[in-house]
């Protein structure tokens, strides 16, 4: 499916007019976002108009060099105009490769003043200048075919790569197989390698070796350039000849990756799994399926939900799993569920193999040991059980989240616990449930009052008395 930017792409001028005028009637400060954003397009020269590497310059050099700052509730305003720039400058290397790659060299160095604009807690501009480093790459590798010493183009890539302050250039070396010849690849790798070996002989003692730490992730993204195994393995290795079970999920998943079994077998037989377990079976099943031995996946999926039933893992199973077999877990946990220790998994999947009535009825006699689920958990059962009509099971998560903001005390979330209790105050006028052993409204309400009487702004905003019954 095409990306909504992509789609926007496509209209016309007349229809994103129109698209936007509509937008900034129907939402609440939408408006005042436009207009903001227009008054700066027009400050700092982000008018429109022809592609030209001179408009670019201008637009790059306000970019980075204006002194407004944008707070994180502001920083897309910012990305918006540093996307326009970058997709002017991809637009602009389709004619001018040369004068392209000049432009995102001053973007890429100039990123870290970018990043002095603006709080970017949500990323917007991390992304930005990573996909910036993504179409440098690109437009490298075209300068490079017509002019291949136009500059030493490992060099080029060291160099951002080295100047890795915020993090962006993390793969840049990784993903350079476009730009960089085998031979230059390998050139960098034993380069690195030998700057890890030098920084080893460092006495770090109790400290943190940060020459080491970078000569090994340069090695570890030039093996991954080459798709060298070997070479990704020396890079872990070279001073964790034992890896821990964080290094071997790496070398095991990049084993996998590149279709090299026998290594992601001989990495999953190491010692150091007893510590987790867990992590092995999952990984041995992720090589189960890359190999495609199915039978022997679902073995091991099934052997292990019947040891310890999880959503998880049935989710996984379900899968691979046909008709049949799918009938025999889900009776088996029909059989089991009242057994079962976690009530979270089992409600969750009675809800996944869609036994509603069966995920109700265990609701309903199993409430007690579901209180303390996260609301979020309770608002996803909550819409399955308003649509399948499960109306006593609809009642119980409508008292469990009000339960759980009174419980806590969150006087800001009041509302909502006040739409929660006059919604289970029309479902019992409009319903007349059967509460079976539940306390029917009028108890329920009582033990409320009983418990958090003293809440008072909750029952005001409720409209209901703290204490006593109301008419």
């Amino acid at each position: 499916m095409m990306s909504i930017q992509g789609q926007l792409q496509h209209l016309s001028k007349d229809t994103l007019i129109a698209l936007i005028d509509y937008l900034s009637e129907y939402y609440d400060g939408v408006d005042e976002l436009i207009a903001t954003y227009l008054a700066l397009s027009s400050e700092q020269g982000f008018t429109g108009g022809a592609v030209s590497h001179s408009r670019l310059a201008k637009q790059l050099e306000s970019l980075t060099t204006s002194d407004d700052f944008f707070d994180y509730r502001d920083a897309h305003m910012l990305h918006a105009q540093a996307v326009s720039i970058v997709q002017d400058i991809a637009a602009l290397a389709e004619d001018d490769a040369e004068q392209a790659l000049v432009l995102l060299d001053k973007l890429l160095e100039r990123h870290g003043q970018l990043f002095e604009r603006v709080d970017d807690s949500g990323g917007y501009i991390g992304d930005l200048v990573r996909e910036a480093v993504q179409l440098w790459l690109q437009v490298a590798s075209r300068v490079r075919e017509r002019k291949p010493e136009a500059r030493n183009w490992t060099e080029a890539v060291l160099g951002y790569y080295t100047h890795n302050d915020y993090g962006c250039f993390d793969s840049i070396i990784s993903d350079s197989s476009c730009l960089l010849s085998e031979a230059e690849l390998r050139d960098l790798a034993e380069r690195f390698e030998r700057d890890a070996q030098a920084a080893l002989r460092t006495d770090m003692t109790g400290k943190y070796n940060s020459s080491l730490s970078h000569a090994r992730l340069g090695l570890s993204q030039a093996a991954k350039a080459l798709q060298d195994i070997a070479l990704y393995e020396r890079s872990v290795l070279i001073n964790s000849p034992q890896p821990n079970s964080f290094q071997l999920e790496n070398l095991i998943r990049y084993a996998i990756e590149l279709e090299k079994f026998d290594r992601a077998e001989y990495w999953l037989q190491q010692p150091e799994w007893h510590t987790n377990q867990g992590l092995q079976t999952s990984l041995k099943n992720l090589l189960l399926e890359k190999q495609g031995n199915i039978e022997q996946l679902k073995a091991n999926l099934l052997d292990e939900w019947q040891d310890k039933p999880r959503l998880f893992t049935l989710d996984a199973y379900w899968s691979h799993a046909d008709k049949n077999e799918r009938e025999d877990i889900t009776a088996e946990l029909l059989a089991r569920a009242n057994q079962l220790d976690d009530s979270e998994e089992v409600l969750g999947m009675l809800l996944f193999t869609e036994h509603l009535d069966a995920a109700a009825e265990y609701l309903i006699t199993q409430h007690e040991r579901l209180a303390d689920s996260y609301y979020a958990t309770v608002l996803s059962w909550l819409d399955v059980f308003e649509e399948a009509g499960q109306t006593l099971a609809v009642i119980i998560c409508y008292r469990l989240l009000l339960l759980d903001v009174l419980g806590r005390g969150y006087s800001k979330a009041y509302r909502y616990a006040a739409h929660y209790f006059n919604t289970l105050l029309a479902l019992d006028k409009k319903k007349n449930p059967d509460y079976r052993e539940l306390e029917n409204a009028g108890e329920f309400i009582a033990t409320l009052q009983a418990k958090h009487g003293l809440k008072r702004s909750f029952w005001r905003e409720a409209g209901y008395p703290a204490k006593g019954s109301k008419a």
